[in-house]
């Protein structure tokens, strides 16, 4: 059943959208009614820092997306994978075995460059690159597309324009907040659809103490913060707005992996030991999927 088919009433929320609920959101075994997105950026652990391997950096990320896949598969849940062409033209049988598994496969560009950097020639070429080897690699149509570092803003009209004419059907780079601390809400959180027809499909930005809003229902959320606490947000969105998007890096199951040595890229190796098991842990609350299917009903 979608998320529209079991609509009950109409209420506004912090975005001032009007956005289906259900009526109480009440826990059935163990679950509440709403089933959230699952996704993951297929990357390896040196492309956080921009570099695209060519240095002899050691490959991990073959050996971390099929650990991942495997824990998808013994808790019987699917996802949306978007791969970085650069790591489907590398790993053509990895990108193959996702989608045969039944997964959703989307783009994340070729190169892990952020959008803020390329012209406007260079995103469409590096968009149209990933697609081509992505599409080969699993012999079928890319719909969705998350940039590196979720770089494309609210109020930049161009990427989405281009997104369109190379035949996507949504978006998932916008985040609703612009820049931390997250006072200020730049976009819906639930998704929108853009002036070209395109849909934007935001990763879930959490809100906690009444006016801050950060993208907490990530790898990075499950590895720093405890589940708990996580959850009792995560009930705040499915009230306010109703299904969102969670993400993580194949990089982050990786609790030995190196870490690109630049300012700040620490922080990616913070809690990686506990990331399994706190997702394991989520797995108890929160129903996965893919997003083509949570939001069937708007990209149908």
């Amino acid at each position: 059943m979608t998320n529209r088919g079991r609509i009950k009433r109409c209420r506004r929320d912090a975005d001032g959208c009007a956005l289906g609920v259900d009526d109480a959101h009440k826990e059935v075994v163990g679950f509440t009614a709403v089933r959230h997105a699952f996704s993951i950026d297929v990357e390896d652990w040196y492309h956080d820092g921009g570099t695209d391997g060519r240095g002899g950096l050691e490959e991990r990320v073959e050996s971390n997306t099929l650990r991942l896949i495997d824990l998808m598969e013994a808790h019987g849940f699917r996802g949306t994978f978007f791969f970085l062409g650069e790591v489907a033209a590398r790993f053509p049988r990895l990108a193959r075995r996702v989608a045969d598994a039944g997964h959703e496969v989307g783009s994340h560009g070729f190169q892990h460059r952020p959008g803020t950097q390329l012209t406007r020639r260079e995103f469409r070429d590096d968009v149209a690159h990933s697609l081509r080897v992505i599409e080969d690699a699993t012999g079928a149509p890319v719909s969705g597309y998350r940039a590196p570092y979720l770089s494309i803003k609210a109020d930049v009209r161009w990427p989405i324009e281009i997104l369109a004419d190379l035949g996507l059907r949504y978006d998932a780079s916008i985040l609703a907040i612009d820049r931390a601390p997250g006072l200020e809400l730049v976009c819906p959180r639930r998704p929108f659809r853009h002036a070209n027809g395109l849909w934007e499909i935001p990763v879930a930005v959490l809100q906690f103490l009444h006016f801050w809003h950060l993208p907490l229902a990530s790898g990075f959320g499950l590895r720093v913060l405890p589940w708990p606490l996580l959850r009792r947000w995560l009930r705040r969105f499915e009230n306010e707005v109703g299904a969102g998007v969670f993400y993580l890096h194949p990089w982050e199951l990786d609790a030995h992996g190196p870490v690109v040595h630049a300012p700040g890229r620490w922080l990616t190796r913070l809690g990686r030991e506990h990331l399994e098991e706190r997702l394991q842990t989520s797995l108890h609350d929160v129903q996965f999927a893919p997003i083509r299917e949570v939001f069937e009903d708007v990209l149908a």
